[in-house]
């Protein structure tokens, strides 16, 4: 029988029983949420329903079924959000633990030379380079019209708006 975790080598009995307590605590929290936004959902549409305080377009059983399921689903996804962000503090360093650069093996730097890359990457900025001195320079040349002065103009900052024909 396999089971659905095979950790790494490079962890212990005890990172992995940490994995294990983290996952278990995502899942049952948002089964806890699944349940509580369930409730809620339900118990806050009927009382809604029951106070007069729905609009006529959501009374019907559709919608109380998909405010149900909805906010199940929502609480659901937060709490396991928030169980994960919480408990991930105890396992930071298990991810670290092991970890090699992509460029560790030595068949991968034969494979992938940085120093083709280094000047490939070197051609492309130059290039660059080129084009925006060549657009400083020409953007330099051009001056904007200058608008002929106009009363409104000059006292308010703008023409005034053209006469419809």
């Amino acid at each position: 029988m396999s089971s659905a975790f095979n950790p790494p080598k490079t962890m212990s009995q005890d990172d992995v029983r940490r994995v294990a307590d983290v996952r278990r605590n995502v899942w049952t929290a948002g089964i806890g949420g699944g349940v509580a936004g369930v409730f809620l959902g339900s118990t806050g549409w009927l009382g809604l329903r029951h106070l007069g305080k729905l609009p006529k377009q959501i009374k019907t059983p559709n919608h109380y079924a998909l405010i149900t399921m909805g906010t199940g689903a929502l609480f659901s996804f937060l709490c396991s959000l928030a169980a994960g962000k919480n408990s991930v503090q105890r396992i930071g360093d298990v991810f670290t633990r092991g970890a090699r650069t992509p460029f560790d093996d030595e068949d991968v730097r034969e494979r992938y030379p940085s120093s083709a890359a280094l000047h490939a990457n070197k051609a492309d900025v130059e290039d660059t380079e080129a084009r925006r001195s060549r657009l400083r320079a020409t953007l330099a040349k051009r001056t904007p019209p200058t608008p002929a002065p106009d009363a409104d103009e000059a006292k308010y900052g703008f023409a005034p708006k053209p006469p419809d024909k």
